[in-house]
């Protein structure tokens, strides 16, 4: 009996090792001076310039599996509340658009004057005819900002289901494609392999907002349905390469993003003025 139950237990075990599922966090970050990164709550004042990053990192969460790098990541970032008033609203900053690693589609990781793919996870990209842009739409009442290829006009998660089409923009698949070569398939023209796995920074982009004091939130997020989606399973997952010989990143770990806020807030004086204000608008209707 005793052989039995240690049987069963061993068992479960195992069994339990085996559904163990690993995560790829996917964070999204804002600095007003390029050194000083935080996730979740930041205030700003109007017509402040912020720069904002996406990062990620892997973990076990129990499984034997440990990359060797990253692979490979399809997303949309988006940015809920923004001012799309032409000329005096929010605006976004140009960045590498279209591309691979050696033909202008990637920034280096440390040049902050610079947005787009971080060096080596824009081995690949789009042409100069379909580039990454900011598209502002409302959905719902919403303004959003959000960031994927030019054809891709669809709100994430909608359009045709199946076939090619589904690209527009069901399948995720045509957002930001953070793909890096596997470390047996650079080349002496590619930039070097980067075996990191924790705190990898992907995508960086620059936003200046407006001079508008109304108070808001602005959500920086990562919807999940504009995450590259795993046709068999529906799984919205990040692939990191196994070993030196994988080519495509055979480790599969589903994506949990991690947001930002911008608070925008009038400075202190303004506030003072506005108060001020709302006393003289009291004492004019007395």
């Amino acid at each position: 009996m005793k052989n039995v139950i240690a049987t069963i237990v061993a068992a479960a075990g195992l069994a339990s090792m085996a559904n163990a599922q690993a995560t790829s966090n996917l964070n999204m970050e804002t600095s007003i001076d390029g050194l000083d990164w935080t996730s979740g709550l930041r205030n700003v004042n109007p017509g402040t310039t912020v720069k904002v990053r996406a990062k990620i990192s892997y973990t076990a969460n129990g499984t034997t599996a440990v990359p060797v790098g990253f692979a490979t990541l399809t997303f949309q970032p988006t940015i809920q509340n923004w001012n799309a008033t032409p000329v005096t609203g929010d605006a976004i900053a140009a960045f590498a658009a279209a591309g691979n690693n050696n033909n202008g589609g990637g920034v280096q990781r440390d040049n902050q004057d610079l947005y787009g793919r971080i060096i080596p996870f824009a081995s690949t990209g789009p042409t100069t005819t379909d580039p990454y842009i900011g598209r502002t739409q409302t959905v719902s009442g919403t303004s959003y900002l959000r960031i994927a290829r030019s054809t891709i006009t669809n709100w994430v998660g909608d359009g045709p289901t199946t076939t090619t089409s589904a690209v527009n923009n069901f399948n995720g698949s045509g957002g930001l494609a953070l793909v890096q070569k596997g470390s047996g398939l650079v080349g002496s023209a590619d930039p070097a392999f980067d075996p990191n796995i924790v705190n990898v920074i992907l995508f960086r982009f620059q936003i200046t907002l407006s001079l508008d004091s109304t108070i808001r939130d602005l959500l920086i997020d990562v919807p999940a349905a504009g995450i590259n989606r795993n046709t068999s399973t529906g799984a919205r997952e990040a692939g990191w390469f196994a070993s030196a010989s994988d080519s495509f990143g055979s480790i599969k770990a589903a994506v949990s993003v991690g947001t930002s806020t911008l608070r925008v807030v009038p400075a202190p004086g303004a506030l003072g003025l506005l108060g001020l204000g709302g006393v003289m608008v009291l004492r004019r209707r007395r």
